[in-house]
This record gives structure tokens, sequence and C-alpha cells, in this order.
């Protein structure tokens, strides 16, 4: 542990009072059970000196690395300026580094004495940034996450329990296998995929969504059939059999709104509707690109002269799903 604590001082882990980059981060961040079952809701419980918080990093980005260590909740847009340097940890492919990437890694929380603060009476958190060394002032991707300490009570994290079973689940969708304790699929927004299931001792299982904490409904089953209801999140997908049971998270993000293009000709002078409404119910709005061609009126297109009409379709979007926009062609022909 001391060769580790050394490395990190000696790679820079530096407070600064640098602003937070508006941008949202692009790694995603997991805690889990110590056995790396994602926690539901993404909620740490509270935590006290000695409790070991696991967690996994998705999106890790590409050739860099990232520091994990306790601090006091900074001032917004600002880093850290009290935190626990000792026991910060590197996470990097580089030798000397804590933990790799693809690692479970877990961070031992204390209350804050050794380094200048107090837990119990300030409000102390989990700091997530890239290194020094590979993105030196770059706060692309800083994250802070609250926890509530509460001195002398034990609540290192642990699995959802499950009784010992020598059974075995699988879970796949579009013949790829999805890994337990671990999120590799994004459940897009209202888009429907199909779980297919096993179990080792040939029995089927039954699959359901860990309740989150808000009591909000995130994700949906519908027969082996799963979605998202909301883009923001994560979801943990349980598969049933017996008494075994397989854990898999899902990140949620935007769905792809869309629209279908309901005819490519149209006959001059004809009145032609088009389609009204997106994939998500959004109503879609046309201007012509070609008006010597072709006219709009709501979404009916009218055919001036034979040649090629070129239609802009376009819808609104929300937090949960982009703007739509789609240029058709659609020929005019003689009456």
């Amino acid at each position: 542990m001391k060769k580790i604590v050394i490395a990190i001082a000696a790679l820079g882990l530096i407070a600064s009072s640098a602003s937070v980059a508006q941008a949202a981060p692009t790694t995603m961040v997991m805690f889990t059970a110590a056995t790396g079952a994602p926690l539901p809701g993404n909620t740490l419980p509270s935590l006290t000196a000695g409790d070991v918080v696991t967690l996994v990093i998705a999106k890790f980005p590409t050739g860099k690395g990232m520091y994990v260590y306790q601090a006091v909740q900074p001032a917004a847009g600002k880093r850290p300026t009290q935190y626990n340097k000792a026991g910060a940890l590197w996470i990097s492919t580089t030798a000397g580094a804590s933990f790799k990437p693809t690692d479970l890694i877990k961070l031992t929380i204390d209350n804050g004495n050794a380094w200048g603060a107090d837990c119990a009476h300030q409000s102390c958190g989990i700091q997530v940034e890239l290194d020094s060394i590979s993105s030196a002032g770059d706060t692309s991707e800083d994250q802070f996450f609250p926890i509530t300490y509460v001195a002398g009570t034990s609540t290192t994290t642990t699995a959802p329990a499950a009784p010992a079973s020598t059974t075995t689940v699988t879970a796949s969708i579009n013949g790829t296998a999805l890994e337990q304790n671990k999120a590799s699929v994004v459940l897009a927004y209202r888009t429907p995929l199909t779980v297919v299931t096993t179990a080792s001792d040939g029995t089927s299982p039954t699959i359901n969504f860990t309740p989150d904490p808000s009591g909000k409904t995130l994700c949906v089953v519908e027969g082996k059939t799963i979605k998202a209801v909301t883009a923001t999140g994560t979801c943990n997908l349980e598969v049933h059999a017996g008494t075994a049971v397989g854990y898999y998270p899902f990140y949620l993000g935007k769905g792809v709104q869309s629209a279908k293009k309901s005819t490519s000709a149209a006959k001059k002078g004809k009145p032609t509707s088009l389609t009204l409404k997106s994939n998500f119910g959004e109503t879609i709005s046309y201007v012509s690109k070609t008006k010597k061609v072709c006219t709009m009126v709501d979404n009916t297109l009218i055919g001036l002269m034979v040649g090629k009409c070129t239609v802009h379709a376009s819808a609104l979007g929300t937090a949960n799903y982009d703007q739509f926009n789609a240029d058709w062609d659609i020929t005019i022909r003689k009456k």
C-alpha cells in the first residue's frame, strides 16, 4: 500500500481551483457491492470509517488515467481543496497504478481527521477526475459524489442477499452475452431489447428490474423484452432461477427519434399526406426546399410541376430524445 501512496504523490494529485468544464462527463461511474453487483439506483448507503466503496468506471477515456479519492465537497465549479491524498487511488494501465480501468475499484472511507476534515460534520464525498499526468488541467471528467458519513456504524456495501445456489444463469441480447455486474449495453429510451436467458438446471429464468430507491419506474419488463422509460440513470436487471440470481446493469440513454417516409412519389396537383407523427409522437413540421416544384401545407404536399421535390422534415426533441431532422426527395409525376 505504501508503494501505491508514493506513486500517487509522485504523479502529482494536486487540488485546483480550476473551473469544471460545462460539458457533461463522458465517463460513467457505477457504485457496486463488494461482489460487483450494482447498487439499486446507483445510491450508496450511509458509510463510516473503514467501509469500502466499490465502483466501476465505464467509458474510461482511452490512453488516460484517473484519480478517485475522498474529499470535502468543493464549491460549485471547483475542485476539492480538502482531500485524502494519502488514500487516493490512481486508475490507469500504467505500471504502479492502484487499479486498472477494467477492475472493480475499491476505496476505503475514513473520518477525514488525518487530512484536516471531519466528515461527521462536513459534507464529504468521492471525487473522480482525470489524472495530472495524461490530462493536466483537464476538468472535463470531474465528478463529485456526496456520501452520508455516520460515525461508528459499519455499513460496508453488500450485495442483495441471495441463498447459495449451484445453478448459474446467463443473459444475452442479439446473440451477445451480457456480463454480470458490469454495464456494457446502453438501454435507450423506449427502444425495446429482447433478453434471452438460460439456467444451468434447465429451468426457465424470470426477469425483473431492481426497484429504484426514488420510487420512480425507470425501466420495465414486458415478457422477455426490456425498455427504458427515461433516458437518464441506471437500471439493474435481475435474472432469477430458483435461488440463483444474476445481476445485469444497464446505463440509460436517449432514444433515436425517427419518422417513416410515407411516399417516394406524388402526382402533380393532387394533395398527398405525409407522415404526421414521429415514432415518439412528436408532430412533424415540413418545409419545401424546392418551392417551384412543390409546396407544403402542414403535412400535406402539393406538387406544382413535374420534377424532384425535396422537403425538410423536423420534430422537436426532449430530454429523452434529440430533435429529428431529415430531407426527403419525392418525385412529382404527371396527373
